[in-house]
């Protein structure tokens, strides 16, 4: 190194003669003495001589005895110093006498001077001077001894005389004491094998304490003597304490931001010592030992954590050896690569790593950084390893590695196992490593001749073991929290990205079999199917809100475990033997080491060779013993699997992956893969496709600028929220940021669409037979099918809609059967997609939903023998109806446009010109625009519920003859009840929904001949003496108002309805959970009773234990909610509407005279509002409505309950009377209906009452009070498909005011008889009805009526029958006032007793004026006397 310099700067400084001389000089030579004197040339000359001189004299002091020199030497000193350097000074004395004319000696030696250490000594020296230096002077001493053997005479009996300072600049020559012992000593070692190793291990450890810039100077040289003394040593005493000095060094580096030094050392300077008979060490084997040896419990932690926190240099060091050594020993090539190493190492590095761990998995809590240093130099070291080490033992490493990690681990541990499994991964022949065959040449094996594994099984894992490990991982990582989550996918992602753009693997066969390594993600994909969000998941997903798709009190059974398949257990399990076995390092019966496996197993395949005979169990005893044992307890570390939703960014992520082999994979690897697959893994499949279509689809540009204004919203609030204000200007997005975004969505989402529509043609294209089978109705059909549907379902391009729709005219017509034979939901489904497509705003897309309607209608008519398109006719206009009733704005001119569209293919089609079709395709586009002319009605009152519904009603009851338009229009009425929370109104849609199709069946069976045989046992059921209930009226049991859904009319609407068995099947398990969700248990038996009889005659035994389980619980419901009286089916009011628009009214056309509500105007409805509504609520309610439509202020409320005369009301004004009503049951009703559910279930009538007096006024006293009870009447009971019904007539009858009292005391009694007969008594309100009843007050309450009524004076003006009534009632009364005590006092505590006292008190006193008012004595139980 041209930089480097080794200068000493020589200044002599004074001398003390011993005799009178002066004129004296001093001259330094700088000679090597071995065997001779060697006088060095090395001394600086003085300008205009040479540049180096053997000698420099210094100044000479005239007439000076003790001189002071002032000259500066400067000497370049050898490269390499030893002992034999010494500086000698020669002192002469200079005569000066200029009158001698003799040629005498100008210079007359003085005698010299001896500086000598074997080191530059860098302060003054005090030298002895010698008057003569004898030859040898150095041969016999170490330094200049007065005492020594030869004859030296010294001047002044050898004092020091002579002061001499130096000054070294070198970058070769140290001047630390610590250091310059440490080389001393190992020099000596070299010399003589006499020196002692134990002395050496004292200047190791000395050398802790050597300056940091010395360090850093001589930094590759003390490396090198470390490494040297490393591999020569034969202590192991000495070897760790080189190592702790390297650890002190490489720490020191580190603090010094110098690590750039110790990189450049370890690439350019280390170098193994050349191979020789004496030093058969090496410097990888050693290192690795002492660093074992460091990384022991009983070491100091402070060394250890710092070898943990720098361990890159050693690894690094380690692997600059090995190759090394394998590059000077001739071993690059050879073939069996556990010959490459002795075994030693071997056990070396698996001892190293096994000892590293535990630091690993436990220090990272109070060390982080050095533990997830060592993790990455750990991971950096094993993949490194694969180039030099047999892979099977690398293997093993890796498997010893995983196995100190368990499930449940902490998140940094998760980050470290992923952070050592993408290191791994990362190596570059990852690839060859994981496919054991020529894969490098571009000649790959035929897929047929391939045994590929679609699942995570034990034979995949041993033929591509890094895969299989880490694909296992990932499934684990599934089970494990969402951070935990992001890391192993990001890891997988990350890989398969690598994979994508590795120029070796360009081609599209290697890329097809790279695809085919990670077909077991199919698998775990699979397994967590249910907690991907289909079309739930709202597009602002990252909230992380999950919710449940169960209700909290559905009947099906919700559990925190998803119920797995058989097998997955398994599939999953990651047992620690298992990689033993694949890793060579286990035998399938133990799972202890085996270490000759390692030294002698074949490494040209993709893993240690094993006796496959000898493997693990087969898959089939597994999956029987994973619903014994549950292994996925123990492998997942869980009992309980986890169910909550994954997060969208987690879900595209992998389904990124998912995509990508998708894409890539051949076709005949699919084929296999579809073959291989279980039906419900088909199922799975799809449903994988299906969710990729509705995680990647585009939301276009507006939804795309909303989320990045929400997200810079968010970050700005974090910045507030942080005070960092240069955070939020990291985040502003531009226009050209949008645009971006936007381009690269809209890409993804077109290259999913057609990678889907791509697999969808290759499916059916090798499936056409299974697709047929049952005339195209069958599940798995069923499921191709929706996929396609959710292309037309989602947002697309407009490219790929084109696709879209070419291949939906190929799939129907590769299945025609599908859609026109048999059950016609899949058509029903097509045409309603169609038609909202036919409403686009972009013309290309109006025009090919146009087109591929008419090729329906037209492969219709084709499969018909040319005759009709029944189905396709029926279905358009279902369809229409439906986006009606979804208030889906079609009917303008654009859908329009695609009627006529489909008119003109119609009419200009030659090949059907002569036939039927046009004038049908004419006349159905006809009915389409007829049935259109409801919107703008729909439209209107879109926001009234109650009238969107009365109309969708009508609707729905002028489609008679027509059951499937029936149908649709009671389906879109349920779904608006259930937006709204009118649960039992929903249900009840479904109960008539059932009863349609059960009546339909029935009239199809009586048609045939013979009714169906479902019919027959339903109605069967129901047979009763004198009676046989047919189709719907065996849904009588349920609600009376089934009896419309026999008004069906037989016509050309029936010829193409598909109602079946399992339709009908279908809608009853539809009906128990929709009246699970009203809370109307005790109906869910009634609708059992129709599907059990089914069930038993089919055995089918899963399912009746599945219907009685539920049967169970909804009675289990039953008793909780007739326990805790808690369950409220509904509070009801009567509603009248009046009011006509006023000729002065200016804000309305006024060209006729209309009301305000139109045909309602005078009407009474009963409305039934949820749970207890007040009467405040829904008439702020009506009155809002109402407010919207006419204007606030020509909408008043009537306060009033009493009759209403329209005459009396303003006519500019709508009024709306709101009146509270309850259910009224006569006394034969009430002995029938003794549950609280029946009282109020099936009423159709109401009653409300009005207090008024003769004399006109509302209210007066006892004697004059009357009331009015109105009984109101509906057309229908409730609960109905309707939340209001008309009222058809009133009943009324007026109360005398003894018969008030009568009524008043008979509902006193009835209420405290019902308190203390209930099984768990409210004592609240028992307190509270007692004294009000039993207070003594003057002018209210019972004495009130007593006095006024039975009295001897006043009971003269009233009935005998009456008053003899009353006073029986008020016996009664009495009574119930004793119970009611005795109940009291039977519940209260102490701290109620002197209230319970008081009440008897006031009970005595009640009695005690009864009985004087009564004249007779009034009883009193014995208990209360």
């Amino acid at each position: 190194n041209n930089n480097n310099k080794s200068e000493e700067y020589q200044r002599p400084k004074h001398i003390k003669p011993h005799d009178e001389h002066d004129n004296i000089s001093a001259c330094p030579h700088m000679i090597s003495y071995f065997y001779f004197l060697n006088l060095l040339q090395c001394i600086y000359g003085c300008p205009g001589g040479p540049l180096f001189t053997k000698q420099a004299y210094a100044a000479v002091l005239h007439h000076q005895q003790n001189p002071e020199f002032y000259d500066e030497i400067k000497i370049e000193l050898p490269t390499q110093l030893h002992e034999k350097h010494h500086l000698l000074f020669t002192f002469y004395h200079v005569s000066c006498d200029s009158n001698s004319k003799k040629k005498d000696v100008v210079e007359t030696p003085g005698g010299g001077a001896m500086l000598m250490d074997g080191r530059v000594i860098m302060n003054e020296q005090q030298l002895p001077v010698a008057a003569n230096l004898p030859a040898g002077y150095l041969s016999s001493q170490d330094g200049v001894n007065k005492h020594s053997g030869l004859e030296i005479k010294w001047v002044d009996g050898g004092k020091p005389l002579f002061k001499v300072s130096t000054h070294l600049v070198s970058t070769v020559n140290t001047q630390d004491q610590h250091l310059h012992k440490f080389f001393h000593h190992c020099e000596s070692m070299e010399m003589s094998e006499q020196a002692s190793e134990g002395e050496l291990v004292k200047y190791l450890k000395s050398l802790h304490a050597m300056e940091g810039h010395v360090m850093v100077n001589f930094l590759p040289t003390i490396l090198n003597q470390l490494f040297c003394v490393l591999t020569r040593t034969t202590h192991e005493d000495v070897a760790v304490n080189v190592t702790r000095v390297m650890v002190h060094v490489v720490a020191q580096c580190h603090e010094e931001g110098l690590e750039h030094y110790l990189r450049s050392y370890v690439k350019f300077v280390l170098k193994q010592d050349p191979y020789s008979v004496t030093n058969v060490k090496t410097v990888h084997e050693e290192l690795a030992k002492a660093m074992t040896a460091i990384l022991k419990p009983s070491t100091d932690f402070l060394t250890s954590n710092k070898l943990l926190k720098h361990s890159w240099y050693f690894f690094e060091g380690l692997v600059k050896s090995m190759a090394h050594y394998l590059i000077e020993h001739g071993k690059v090539k050879v073939d069996l690569l556990n010959q490459r190493f002795s075994a030693s190492y071997y056990h070396a590095v698996e001892t190293l790593v096994n000892m590293l761990m535990p630091h690993i998995t436990q220090k990272y809590k109070d060390n982080l950084d050095a533990a997830r240093n060592a993790n990455r130099s750990l991971a950096v070291f094993i993949k490194r390893c694969f180039t030099f080490m047999n892979r099977g033992f690398v293997f093993k490493q890796i498997n010893n590695y995983m196995n100190c990690f368990v499930p449940g681990d902490p998140k940094t541990l998760y980050e470290f196992k992923f952070e050592f499994l993408r290191e791994v991964c990362n190596h570059e022949h990852y690839v060859p490593l994981n496919l054991p065959m020529p894969f490098w040449k571009g000649r790959i094996q035929r897929f047929q001749d391939l045994q590929l594994d679609y699942s995570l099984t034990d034979d995949f894992c041993r033929n591509h073991f890094l895969v299989g490990l880490l694909l296992r991982e990932v499934g684990g990582a599934l089970q494990e929290s969402r951070e935990i989550r992001q890391i192993a996918i990001q890891v997988l992602k990350g890989l398969m990205i690598k994979h994508t753009f590795d120029d070796r693997y360009a081609s599209k066969s290697q890329q097809a079999r790279l695809a085919t390594l990670y077909l077991p993600l199919f698998g775990l994909l699979q397994e967590n199917v249910y907690r991907l969000d289909i079309k739930e998941s709202a597009p602002l997903d990252n909230c992380n809100v999950n919710v449940s798709l169960t209700p909290k009190d559905s009947p099906v059974q919700t559990s925190m475990v998803t119920p797995q398949k058989p097998g997955s257990c398994i599939e999953n399990a990651l047992h620690k033997d298992v990689f033993g076995v694949i890793s060579g390092t286990a035998s399938p019966q133990s799972s202890t080491t085996n270490a000759s496996s390692v030294h002698h197993a074949d490494s040209k395949g993709s893993l240690v060779s094993t006796d496959s005979g000898n493997s693990l169990l087969d898959k089939s005893s597994d999956r029987t013993n994973s619903l014994e044992k549950n292994p996925c307890a123990s492998a997942l570390g869980s009992t309980v699997l986890r169910s909550d939703k994954l997060d969208q960014d987690e879900i595209k992520n992998l389904f990124m992956c998912f995509l990508h082999i998708l894409k890539n994979m051949s076709e005949e690897a699919l084929f296999a893969y579809w073959s291989k697959a279980a039906s419900s893994e088909l199922m799975d499949f799809f449903t994988l496709i299906e969710v990729c279509l509705y995680q990647f689809r585009y939301m276009g540009k507006r939804f795309i600028a909303s989320m990045h204004f929400f997200m810079a919203l968010i970050k700005h609030y974090l910045c507030w929220r942080r005070c960092i204000c240069a955070f939020c200007a990291a985040y502003s997005h531009t226009e050209a940021d949008v645009n971006s975004q936007c381009l690269l969505e809209a890409n993804v989402s077109t290259e999913v669409c057609l990678t889907v529509l791509d697999t969808l043609s290759t499916f059916i294209m090798g499936f056409k037979t299974q697709l047929n089978s049952d005339l195209g109705h069958n599940p798995l059909m069923k499921k191709v099918f929706q996929v396609h549907l959710c292309f037309l379902q989602i947002p697309q391009s407009e490219a790929t809609l084109k696709q879209v729709f070419t291949s939906l005219r190929t799939f129907i017509y590769k299945f025609p059967c599908t859609f026109f034979d048999g059950r016609a939901d899949m058509c029903a489904s097509l045409c309603y997609e169609i038609l909202k497509c036919c409403n686009s705003k972009l013309s290309s897309i109006r025009s090919y939903a146009a087109h591929l309607l008419y090729f329906l209608m037209k492969s219709n008519f084709d499969y018909t023998g040319r005759k009709s398109f029944v189905r396709t006719h029926l279905q358009v206009v279902i369809a229409v109806s439906k986006l009606i009733a979804d208030v889906i704005g079609i009917g303008g001119m654009r859908f329009q446009q695609s009627l006529s569209i489909i008119n003109n293919y119609a009419n200009s089609d030659k090949t059907i010109k002569h036939t039927a079709f046009p004038s049908d395709v004419k006349d159905l586009t006809k009915r389409i625009r007829t049935v259109l002319m409801a919107t703008e009605q729909m439209k209107e009152h879109e926001n009234d519920p109650e009238m969107l519904v009365d109309l969708q009603y009508s609707l729905a009851k002028s489609y008679t003859s027509t059951p499937e338009l029936r149908k649709t229009w009671l389906d879109s009425m349920a779904r608006i009840h259930n937006k709204n929370g009118d649960l039992s109104e929903a249900a009840m849609c479904y109960v008539h929904v059932a009863a349609l199709v059960a009546e339909y069946l029935w009239r199809k069976g009586l048609r045939g001949g013979e009714p169906p045989f479902l019919l027959i046992l339903i109605l069967c059921t129901f047979f009763m003496p004198g009676m046989f209930r047919q189709g719907c009226s065996a849904f009588r049991v349920i609600t009376p108002n089934i009896d419309e859904e026999a008004a069906m009319m037989e016509d050309v609407g029936m010829q193409d309805v598909h109602f079946s068995e399992e339709v009908l099947m279908e809608l009853l398990e539809e009906c128990v959970d929709g009246l699970w969700k009203a809370e109307r248990y005790e109906l869910i038996a009634d609708v059992y009773r129709l599907i059990i009889p089914i069930y038993e005659q089919c055995r089918d035994f899963e399912k009746l234990a599945h219907l009685y389980d539920r049967l169970h619980r909804a009675y289990t419901k039953v008793m909780e909610v007739m326990h805790s009286g808690k369950r409220l089916l509904g509070t009801y009011f009567r509603v009248a509407f009046f009011g006509q628009v006023s000729l002065q009214n200016k804000n309305f056309d006024l060209s006729v005279l209309q009301g305000f509500f139109e045909d309602e105007d005078g009407k009474e409805y009963i409305y039934k509002e949820p749970k207890f509504t007040p009467l405040s609520e829904i008439s702020q309610r009506l009155l809002k409505l109402y407010s919207d439509k006419f204007g606030q202020e020509n909408v008043k409320i009537i306060q009033d309950s009493g009759k209403v005369n329209p005459k009396d009301l303003d006519s500019k004004y709508a009024y709306i009377q709101v009146t509270h009503v309850m259910p009224y049951l006569d006394e034969k009703e009430l002995e029938d209906r003794r549950t609280d559910f029946e009282k109020s279930h099936n009423i159709w009538r109401f009653v409300f009452e009005t207090p008024f007096t003769m004399s006109g006024k509302k209210q007066g006293g006892v004697e004059e009070q009357c009331k009015r009870r109105i009984v109101l009447t509906t057309t229908h009971c409730f609960p109905y498909v309707k939340k209001r019904i008309a009222v058809m007539y009133q009943h009324q009858t007026d109360l005398s005011p003894i018969e008030v009292a009568i009524d008043e005391m008979s509902a006193k009694v009835n209420e405290l008889r019902q308190l203390c007969s209930a099984s768990e008594v409210d004592m609240i309100r028992l307190q509270l009805k007692l004294q009000g009843s039993i207070s003594v007050q003057v002018n209210a309450g019972p004495l009130a009526y007593a006095r006024a009524f039975l009295d001897s004076s006043s009971a003269k003006k009233y009935p005998d029958n009456k008053v003899k009534q009353l006073k029986e009632v008020f016996r009664q009364f009495v009574d119930a006032c004793g119970q009611a005590l005795g109940v009291n006092e039977r519940l209260i505590k102490e701290d109620q007793q002197e209230y319970h006292d008081e009440m008897k008190a006031n009970y005595r006193n009640l009695t005690r004026e009864l009985s004087n008012i009564m004249h007779e004595q009034v009883e009193i139980l014995k208990n209360d006397e």
